[in-house]
């Protein structure tokens, strides 16, 4: 053999086993390949147990703590107005009055009669105490005075009440009737609201009859003013609505800043109960089947379905009762077309 053909033979060889590393490594890589090709990419979480408080919700509207409509029970032509409508109002202060003179002239003249006659029962009492007089003159002096004061209290009576006060602090909310307008006995003449507590109205399932008790916490948001507080149920109704199947309560809140109007809507979330240690999980991730609900976990790389109990459920999130647990990690992305089994690769 010749120094050539040795050196030929030597290529050969050379090139042969580059080709077979070559393809070695493209049959690696195309396995690879397919490997991520048939994974799909989710995002996942970890699951720890929290804290989860279920909520009853129900919508409410704002009235006032306290309103009244004012009306005279001594009908008459109105001659002073000391408010107008929209001022405040201390309880005690004079709102208006009624034509009074008439009135005043009969308790002015019921007042003299009461005040002799009470003189003179004194004076027919010591004479009578003395043996002077019979006991039948003490007695109609007696009764006389008692029927006069009777009068005048009747007569004081009328005439006070042609003088209107407020009855608790507030705002006049509306006013039906003007100066020299003749207010007839009973009709109202004013509205007065207090505003510096309001009281949330609502009708609540009677489902929860046995739940909702005096004293639970409820948050209130009210939507047009983008304000949510807290306050505590004032009042539990104790019959049922029986055309909605509601019962009534009353929440109480504080409204310093009178930014809580009289008939604006509130949501209403009353805490029903309270769990300490839950898995909980987005709402969206729960895919209802024949045989209950399912969720994706991650596990060894692949997608594998967990049946799970819900213990409670709110618009957005779910108390997972059993099938979850600590350190499961929960796909949360890239979810809706899986299957179990299925590959999957985690992006961060």
């Amino acid at each position: 053999m010749t120094l050539t053909k040795k050196i030929f033979g030597t290529l050969a060889i050379a090139v042969l086993l580059l080709n077979a590393y070559g393809c070695s490594e493209n049959n690696a890589e195309t396995i690879e390949t397919k490997k991520v090709i048939n994974s799909v990419s989710v995002e996942a979480i970890n699951l720890r147990g929290e804290s989860f408080t279920d909520y009853i919700s129900v919508i409410g509207t704002i009235k006032p703590y306290q309103k009244a409509l004012i009306s005279v029970s001594e009908g008459g032509k109105i001659v002073k107005f000391y408010v107008d409508k929209g001022d405040f109002v201390n309880k005690g202060d004079t709102i208006l009055v009624i034509d009074n003179e008439i009135l005043a002239a009969n308790l002015q003249a019921a007042k003299a009669q009461f005040e002799l006659a009470e003189i003179t029962y004194k004076k027919q009492k010591m004479i009578y105490e003395d043996n002077v007089n019979s006991e039948i003159q003490y007695l109609q002096a007696k009764y006389s005075m008692q029927q006069l004061e009777a009068n005048y209290k009747l007569a004081k009576a009328r005439f006070n009440n042609t003088i209107i006060i407020a009855p608790f602090s507030g705002y006049i909310d509306s006013k039906y009737f003007d100066i020299s307008e003749i207010a007839p006995a009973g009709q109202p003449i004013i509205q007065l609201i207090d505003v510096s507590k309001v009281k949330i109205e609502a009708g609540v399932p009677e489902k929860y009859i046995s739940t909702v008790k005096k004293n639970n916490l409820a948050n209130v948001k009210v939507q047009m003013l983008n304000q949510e507080v807290k306050g505590k149920i004032s009042f539990v109704g104790t019959s049922v609505n029986n055309s909605n199947r509601t019962f009534p309560i009353e929440i109480t809140l504080q409204n310093n800043n009178k930014l809580l109007k009289p008939e604006l809507i509130a949501e209403v979330k009353i805490e029903n109960e309270t769990f300490k240690d839950i898995i909980v999980i987005p709402n969206e991730v729960i895919s209802r089947v024949d045989n209950g609900f399912i969720v994706y976990i991650v596990k060894n790389g692949k997608a594998k379905t967990r049946n799970i109990e819900i213990q409670r459920r709110t618009s957005n999130h779910v108390a997972v009762a059993s099938g979850l647990n600590n350190n499961d990690s929960l796909i949360v992305v890239g979810y809706q077309n899986l299957v179990d089994g299925q590959a999957v690769n985690v992006v961060k």
